[in-house]
């Protein structure tokens, strides 16, 4: 599974704003975290975070990760070197037997989150057809979701 074009937008403009650490892993370590604190942030119903490989271990310098299916995006080639590259384009990694690490949503890039629905008109058909629009919204993004290509890692 590739990253959507929105999520590399965003991780774009983070890594622009706040440049890949270089020959540094606890800084990578900050980057990384901090980046999946602003994809949460920038899309909420995801289930940003990023992983540790095991309890006690500290968390990713280079993997944000989504906690469902548990799959992360190795988005910093060369981590903690004095050459990091950004990698938008990589497949996605089976992180079975891994940590998900959840974070807060914070919102480092100065967004301004989604607008609030409008308020629900008075006039109840005019209610239904709002309550049926925004269900139907709501189904066509999950089934978009369900139905998204998944990696299958065998072995």
């Amino acid at each position: 599974m590739q990253l959507t074009p929105e999520v590399k937008a965003v991780i774009t403009q983070f890594a622009n704003k706040f440049p890949i650490p270089k020959s540094d892993e606890t800084a990578s370590q900050d980057w990384t975290h901090k980046l999946a604190q602003q994809l949460k942030f920038s899309f909420p119903a995801t289930g940003w975070g990023h992983k540790s490989a095991g309890a006690g271990r500290p968390h990713s310098k280079d993997v944000v990760a989504i906690s469902s299916p548990f799959v992360g995006w190795d988005v910093i080639l060369a981590a903690g070197t004095s050459t990091p590259e950004l990698s938008l384009n990589g497949d996605s990694i089976d992180l079975t037997g891994q940590l998900f690490e959840p974070v807060y949503s914070l919102d480092s890039l100065g967004s301004t989150p989604p607008p609030e629905p409008p308020p629900i008109p008075g006039d109840i058909n005019a209610k239904l057809d709002q309550i049926i629009s925004m269900l139907t919204a709501y189904h066509n993004e999950e089934m978009d979701a369900i139905t998204a290509p998944r990696t299958v890692v065998m072995g």
